[in-house]
């Protein structure tokens, strides 16, 4: 046995009375563990293992690198409160933990990742934005997903300052000069390039306030989900409920703007 430190992904019941846990563990990389006994009533492993809980437990990793690991006791677990009381952070959460989940492969080493997504964690607990922190791993997550866009400088003249707009064809930011060589370009406003080029980029550490307009947050999810539409073809289920999450809002907005109710 070993002690094990990792977040949890996911889980899902296995037979009548265990759990396979899915974990982003600190060594290991992505793992999928089993839980003996945790749904049962006396086990107190069902209410610990819970999504996005950050713990060190006993266990062990899959032998030979196939099949499953086991968790046998668990040590320390941190779960962060606003995830479950909030349901809108809970589902950035679970959307950061899919794209994680299906970026890489088992067992690939993502020490890095796992130290992001725990200060990610802690992010979304002290009360800042979102859709911000997920949009900052969407935007990260391009390098290993394979596309990689250009936020540095235009590809053609290599400039670094000035008006710039995204362009699927030369995959990146190109210059006010050369918008007419891209007729599809995005035509983004510079508050939301701006972002974008600093999500590349930053360091969550250096995170401590977010205040973006709605506007502009906007901006940034349409140039997210654009890459990833076409892109890659990547929509977790999580997106899709936020997504969902979101047109319900602004129904129950626009009904209380125009001082109807809903029963």
């Amino acid at each position: 046995m070993t002690v094990i430190n990792g977040i949890i992904l996911s889980t899902r019941q296995y037979k009548d009375n265990d759990l396979l846990v899915r974990i982003l563990t600190e060594t290991g990389g992505l793992r999928t563990f089993l839980a003996r006994g945790a749904k049962k009533q006396k086990s107190t492993l069902g209410s610990a293992l819970q999504p996005h809980a950050v713990l060190s437990f006993e266990g062990a990793f899959p032998k030979n690198n196939q099949g499953l690991g086991y968790i046998n006791d668990i040590q320390t677990i941190k779960i962060y409160q606003r995830l479950i009381d909030n349901v809108e952070v809970n589902a950035y959460a679970a959307l950061i933990a899919s794209l994680i989940d299906q970026t890489f492969e088992e067992g690939e080493q993502l020490t890095r990742w796992y130290n992001q997504f725990v200060l990610g964690l802690q992010k979304l607990d002290e009360g800042l934005d979102p859709q911000i922190i997920a949009n900052i791993f969407e935007i990260q997550l391009l390098v290993p997903l394979g596309v990689a866009p250009n936020w540095r400088q235009d590809p053609i003249s290599g400039e670094a300052v000035g008006q710039f707009d995204y362009s699927e064809k030369y995959n990146g930011i190109i210059s006010e000069k050369h918008y007419d060589l891209d007729d599809h370009r995005l035509m983004l406003d510079q508050k939301t390039v701006f972002y974008l080029r600093q999500f590349s980029m930053i360091d969550l550490r250096q995170i401590n306030h977010i205040n973006i307009s709605e506007t502009t947050k906007r901006g940034l999810q349409r140039v997210i989900d654009h890459i990833y539409d076409n892109q890659i073809g990547l929509k977790p289920k999580a997106k899709t409920f936020i997504e969902q999450m979101h047109t319900w809002q602004n129904t129950l907005i626009n009904f209380r703007q125009n001082g109807k109710e809903i029963l």
